[in-house]
């Protein structure tokens, strides 16, 4: 049975680390007199909502991409074994990739064991099963998916835009992680998205052999 796509129930928890910086911040009021002090409270209330929303846009993503993988029909020989590993790569988001790897460690997909791959720009963009591409421009994501061969999931990720290329994308919208999907860059990957994973996305491009009313009873 396959498991539900949403990812609250999966989210790691967080170490203090993240908030050492935010601490430095109400720190800093100790230094001057009640102007200091309010000016750095000030500071420092903002500067954690602001990584609160970070932190918790971060999980959400890495808690998508480990589930993916379940509602994706994978071309056939992608997989020589039962248990060979799914690999998933990062590029462009630490966050992302410390929270994915951290909720990879002890969760398997599918009864296959996940791997995580940090990968930078240049890299080669061969060998994983999952690609997430962060980037500041649609052109600097489309660049780096166009070097990905067949059989690969793309995720981008670049302010609310889907980047050309990309079978999949994440945005924001009302404050929450949402995602979009191409039809056609799937039929592309020679890919099959599951029909639970379309009826969750909040956006479909493309048609790939599909009429508006098939979509529109996909997305329920």
């Amino acid at each position: 049975m396959r498991t539900p796509l949403a990812p609250s129930a999966m989210l790691p928890r967080k170490g203090v680390a993240r908030w050492a910086a935010i601490g430095c911040l109400a720190a800093l009021a100790a230094l001057g007199g009640p102007a200091h002090e309010s000016r750095a409270q000030a500071l420092a209330q903002a500067q954690g909502a602001q990584a609160t929303e970070r932190m918790r846009s971060a999980l959400v993503k890495a808690a998508f991409l480990h589930k993916f993988f379940s509602f994706v029909e994978w071309p056939e020989g992608t997989f020589a074994r039962p248990d060979t590993p799914v690999r998933i790569g990062v590029m462009g988001d630490e966050e992302v990739y410390a929270d994915l790897n951290a909720l990879a460690r002890d969760r398997p997909r599918d009864g296959r064991p996940v791997t995580v791959v940090r990968l930078l720009p240049g890299d080669p963009v061969t060998g994983v099963h999952i690609l997430y591409v962060k980037a500041d421009t649609t052109a600097r994501a489309s660049d780096v998916l166009a070097a990905v061969p067949e059989g690969v999931l793309t995720v981008g990720d670049v302010d609310s835009a889907h980047p050309r290329g990309s079978v999949m994308s994440f945005f924001m919208e009302d404050d929450r992680v949402r995602f979009g999907v191409s039809l056609e860059a799937a039929a592309r990957q020679k890919l099959r998205l599951n029909a639970r994973l379309l009826s969750v996305a909040r956006r479909i491009q493309g048609s790939a052999g599909m009429d508006r009313m098939e979509v529109a009873l996909l997305r329920g």
